[in-house]
């Protein structure tokens, strides 16, 4: 049996003290002599249930623990909510591009929560890039409601460079879907080459 360490301890704890009380009042032990009978079991106790380990200490690939998928989902989540608000707001001219991003987003998202391999392509991006990235979308869809006359002629560059960023997310989307076409085609051949031979 395993449980989370707090849990663990109580159960522990509840446990060496009906072993106490039935020394106590059950065998007519006196208190001195029950208590550390009761320690005892406590301590017991402890070694025999198991503590259930920490999403950080969970390793699911090579560097990978279901810490870092779990808080990069959670930073696509996070993003994603953040782009659909800017995306609601921005001009017509960026939404179709900023919806494009959100599926390439939420593929990156799907294939992480698939396979930990994937994380480690897309960690730099997650940890570095989307967090400007949203911050960028959303300061231009601000900027784009408040700029009146030889201002809003700065916004078309900047739109065009917030445009460039989906081809590099996409990029992101591509290479997690070709490692995971890879690995299912080395698992093909091998299940082929094994079948061949029996």
């Amino acid at each position: 049996m395993t449980l989370p360490d707090g849990t663990r301890q109580i159960a522990a704890a509840l446990l060496a003290a009906l072993v106490f009380l039935a020394l106590f009042f059950g065998a007519s032990l006196v208190w001195f002599a029950a208590l550390p009978l009761a320690v005892v079991a406590y301590a017991a106790l402890l070694l025999i249930i198991r503590r259930r380990p920490l999403l950080s200490e969970v390793v699911l690939s090579d560097r990978v623990t279901a810490a870092d998928i779990a808080a990069g989902q959670g930073a696509l989540d996070e993003a994603l909510r953040r782009l659909a608000k800017a995306a609601g707001a921005s001009d017509p001219e960026l939404q179709s591009d900023l919806a494009a991003l959100v599926v390439d987003l939420r593929s990156i998202r799907a294939q992480i929560g698939d396979d930990p391999a994937d994380f480690r392509i897309a960690r730099r991006f997650i940890v570095s890039f989307l967090p400007k990235l949203v911050e960028n979308v959303e300061n231009y869809t601000s900027l784009s409601t408040m700029a009146t006359g030889p201002a809003r002629d700065r916004l078309a560059p900047l739109r065009d460079a917030i445009r460039a960023y989906r081809p590099a997310v996409s990029r992101i989307a591509q290479a997690g879907l070709e490692n995971n076409f890879r690995a299912l085609e080395a698992e093909v051949d091998a299940l082929g080459f094994q079948l061949k031979r029996g």
